[in-house]
This record gives C-alpha cells, sequence and structure tokens, in this order.
C-alpha cells in the first residue's frame, strides 16, 4: 500500500507544478514600462500643424496620478475660437492592457443594448462633426461613445466617449483626448497623434 501512495503524491505535485506554471504564462502581457516624460511623446509642432492656426497658449504640463498612471496636458490657443483648445494624454504602464479592457467593458455596459448609432461614413472613423445636436435629433441623451475600432494604431485600439481614443502596446495604455472646436477632422487628427505617440514607446 505504501508503494502506491508515494507515486500518487508525485504525480499530484507534478500536476500543480503544471498548473501553477500555466498560470504564470496568463500573466500581462509582456513589454517594456514606460516611465518617461509623457509630454514628449508628442510635440508641440505636431500639436500646432494637426490643428492648424493655433498657438502655444502655454507650456505642457506633465501629471503623475499614481505608480503607473501619468499624463500631460496641453493647451492652445487659437484665433478663430475665444475657447482655448486643449489635448490631455494618459498613459497606464504597467497594467495598460487590463486598463484598456476594463474601460472598453464600462462603455460597452454604459451604452447599453440599443445604443444611438451615428449614420455611417465612407471615412475609417467618424467626423467629429457627428456630435453635433443636429445631426442626431434624438430625445434621449447622446452620450457620445462610439466603440469604434481604430485599425493600424497599435496593438488594439477604440474611440471611446467624446472622442477620446484609446490604444495600448504591449502592457502600456494611451489615451488622449483632442477638444479643436473649429477642427472637422479632429478624430482623425487625435488618432495621426497616437500613431507619432505609440512609435516613440519603449
Amino acid at each position: 500500500m505504501e508503494r502506491h501512495s508515494t507515486p500518487r503524491t508525485g504525480v499530484a505535485a507534478a500536476v500543480a507544478a503544471v498548473v501553477l506554471l500555466a498560470g504564470c504564462g496568463s500573466s500581462a502581457p509582456a513589454g517594456p514600462v514606460f516611465g518617461g516624460d509623457p509630454c514628449s511623446l508628442i510635440t508641440m509642432a505636431e500639436l500646432q500643424a494637426a490643428i492648424g492656426d493655433a498657438n502655444v497658449a502655454e507650456s505642457p504640463e506633465s501629471s503623475t496620478e499614481s505608480s503607473t498612471s501619468s499624463g500631460c496636458a496641453w493647451t492652445l490657443d487659437s484665433p478663430n475660437n475665444p475657447v482655448p483648445d486643449n489635448a490631455n494624454l494618459t498613459i497606464v504602464s504597467p497594467g495598460g492592457a487590463a486598463d484598456f479592457a476594463s474601460t472598453r467593458a464600462f462603455l460597452e455596459a454604459l451604452q447599453g443594448p440599443s445604443p444611438s448609432v451615428a449614420p455611417s461614413v465612407p471615412s475609417t472613423v467618424a467626423p467629429a462633426g457627428s456630435a453635433n445636436p443636429s445631426a442626431n435629433p434624438s430625445s434621449e441623451p447622446d452620450l457620445g461613445i462610439s466603440l469604434q475600432n481604430v485599425p493600424g494604431l497599435g496593438d488594439d485600439a477604440f474611440i471611446g466617449a467624446a472622442g477620446t481614443v484609446y490604444t495600448i502596446k504591449g502592457d502600456t495604455e494611451l489615451e488622449l483626448q483632442l477638444i479643436a472646436f473649429d477642427d472637422p477632422n479632429v478624430i482623425q487628427h487625435t488618432i495621426d497623434l497616437l500613431k507619432k505617440a505609440v512609435a516613440r514607446l519603449p
């Protein structure tokens, strides 16, 4: 009887080791962690080119929300609009992949089973003008949630609420919102700026 119990114990230990190794293999996506200055990922010249006639209102301001979350804010003056344009970049690294997935799931739940979908357009992304109330005459409040996938940006990307675009590279998440009131292509410009930012990630 004792000769049978020893092998069984050994088999159980081997199975436990395999399960443990499998659990380790299912951890967050591997990749370098971004720990630099978030304001270095997008230049002022790139922002000015995207917005057009904007001028630098003040220097970009970096911020650190936690050990894994940081950001940068830019403010630009536009002579055609009394309200300054601005851009806000948030970086989550490490833990970006999990935050990206949870944000998408939250927006899907917030959007509900019968979302208000804007009319389809021939381009890959919906224009910023689709957020105009006159373009969506509905009695229900429009939360501006798109959830449209953005191909060719990072490992995965989608448009969230109010024109905010989310993307990930490895375990680093970038979130960018560009507010330019007189720019009809603001979402496409947001995507173009994020492509430059992703290319600068380690």
